[in-house]
């Protein structure tokens, strides 16, 4: 729950800056900012978290302690799923600027930021919702493959993804709870997460 927390904040913030920008700033930065976007769909989520958390460690080497470890997969996890948060809130923005409430913010010499910021960004906070609940169900699961792949939280540190790794290895020897139990658990919170979503 920890890492999907953080790591969906940190895509909310990049995401919904970078939407913000392209929507509201137009031109040459929102084709870069989409130009990523669309070169980062290429890939899959599990893809990019793998690719960052394996950079970092082959950078930091055995120098990381278990908090930097839970840092990094924090970031791995929160850089693959910005993307969405990007195009949704641009579309909005695109939409929203339009409008006769911000005109009348322009017209009274509000700085571009403060209007981004107090009066488009509220209006766009629905879908955002949305889509962070659907992403921290996806977090949690990207977070429980990676720590069974074995790069993923540290090993003294408590993950769903680790214990069917561990329970794995006893699975032929008849010890089937081992795995069952924290797999049914991984499926109720993802279930009860996305339950959430839709109410």
């Amino acid at each position: 729950l920890m890492v999907g927390v953080a790591s969906v904040a940190l895509a909310v913030v990049v995401g919904v800056v970078r939407g913000l920008v392209a929507g509201y700033v137009g031109g040459r930065i929102a084709a870069v900012i989409m130009w990523i976007a669309d070169v980062q769909l290429l890939f899959p989520a599990i893809l990019i978290a793998l690719l960052v958390n394996g950079v970092a460690k082959s950078v930091f080497g055995n120098k990381l302690d278990a908090m930097s470890t839970l840092s990094v997969l924090v970031v791995a996890i929160g850089l693959s799923f910005w993307v969405q948060y990007a195009r949704t809130v641009r579309g909005s923005v695109m939409v929203e600027k339009n409008k006769d409430y911000v005109a009348a913010a322009q017209l009274i010499g509000l700085p571009a930021p403060v209007i981004m910021l107090r009066h488009v960004l509220p209006n766009t906070m629905g879908p955002i919702l949305v889509i962070a609940t659907i992403n921290l169900a996806l977090a949690i699961i990207t977070e429980a493959t990676l720590s069974f792949l074995g790069s993923g939280m540290p090993d003294t540190m408590p993950s769903l993804g680790t214990l069917i790794r561990i329970g794995n290895n006893y699975l032929f020897a008849g010890e089937w709870w081992i795995v069952a139990f924290p797999g049914i658990a991984l499926a109720g919170l993802i279930l009860s997460i996305n339950l959430l979503g839709d109410w």
